[in-house]
């Protein structure tokens, strides 16, 4: 190897250090909070205590993923900038956890902002779609489940689990949805519809499915399963208008980690719902809440 060859990698491997280290610190910048408190404040007209409180929480949080993931810091500094502030933008928290809201997310060498499940579940609820969710029901052999009609041509279930449990097989799992006008949805997963899950799973992985499709004694994890059947659940209702950096979790996108990473590998598998191009409905995200991004070009590279 030439020594111009080991000077362009020394310089090429300082340069990629330096765009890590400012990745790390962007939440800590002052202009950075700033933009992120006002979106707070304007957009859900938070006062300055709780701005300044979220901030915080959410910077640490961000600067955990990134020490966590060298993918996320080797994205460019624009992308990581602009997922941060989506945080404020939709008001949802990357918070590791079980039932984490959303996730920052590696693609192609750009910073994407992932919201799971149960982040989508909120932004729906606060924007009106729908008035709350029950907790999903694992069905379990032996118990009685029955979809059916009432008299008035309404959709109901009949659900009696046996107890005590004789078999701890998975069947299904549902959920109840309240609407707008005290009316009532309900939406599950049976063991059809896990199985055709898996398999586009198998295709997302080149064959091999989520390990979670088999994490539970060779069954489906239980946790999983029902962040699958929340995020079925809202499949039939209108898409929420997010941002260009912003990507929502999909019932056929198998290939990312589950709900509640910190961070998570994007494959040709995963699916954007950003729906920027389209009119707004009732009930979603207006335009006038979107980031405004012009001050992004005073970022230093």
């Amino acid at each position: 190897m030439t020594q111009n060859q080991n000077q362009g990698q020394n310089q090429n491997s300082g340069e990629d250090k330096s765009l890590n280290a400012a990745n790390i610190k962007l939440s800590e910048r002052e202009d950075a909070k700033e933009k992120f408190t006002g979106l707070l404040k304007k957009i859900h007209k938070m006062d300055c205590e709780t701005a300044a409180s979220i901030y915080e929480r959410e910077a640490m949080y961000y600067r955990q993923a990134l020490k966590g993931e060298e993918k996320l810091q080797r994205c460019t500094h624009i992308s990581c900038y602009a997922a941060f502030l989506e945080i404020a933008v939709l008001g949802v928290s990357i918070q590791p956890g079980a039932k984490s809201e959303a996730y920052l997310e590696p693609r192609g060498g750009v910073c994407y902002l992932r919201i799971s499940a149960y982040g989508e579940l909120n932004l729906r609820i606060r924007s009106g779609q729908i008035i709350r969710m029950s907790n999903p029901q694992v069905i379990y052999e032996g118990d009685h489940f029955q979809p059916h009609t009432n008299e008035r041509g309404d959709l109901t279930v009949d659900y009696r689990p046996l107890i005590p449990r004789k078999s701890s097989k998975i069947t299904g799992c549902y959920v109840c949805i309240v609407l707008p006008g005290d009316g009532r949805d309900f939406k599950w997963l049976l063991e059809d519809d896990i199985a055709r899950l898996k398999g586009y799973s198998e295709r997302g992985f080149g064959g091999k499915a989520n390990a979670l499709y088999g994490g539970n004694g060779g069954q489906i994890d239980v946790g999983f399963l029902e962040a699958k059947t929340i995020k079925h659940a809202m499949r039939a209702y209108t898409k929420l208008r997010v941002g260009d950096n912003v990507v929502m979790d999909d019932d056929s996108d198998e290939a990312g980690s589950t709900a509640g990473s910190v961070s998570a590998a994007a494959t040709d598998a995963a699916a954007s719902a950003s729906a920027k191009n389209e009119t707004p409905s009732e009930g979603e995200i207006s335009p006038e809440e979107e980031t405004d991004y012009e001050d992004l070009n005073d970022i230093p590279f």
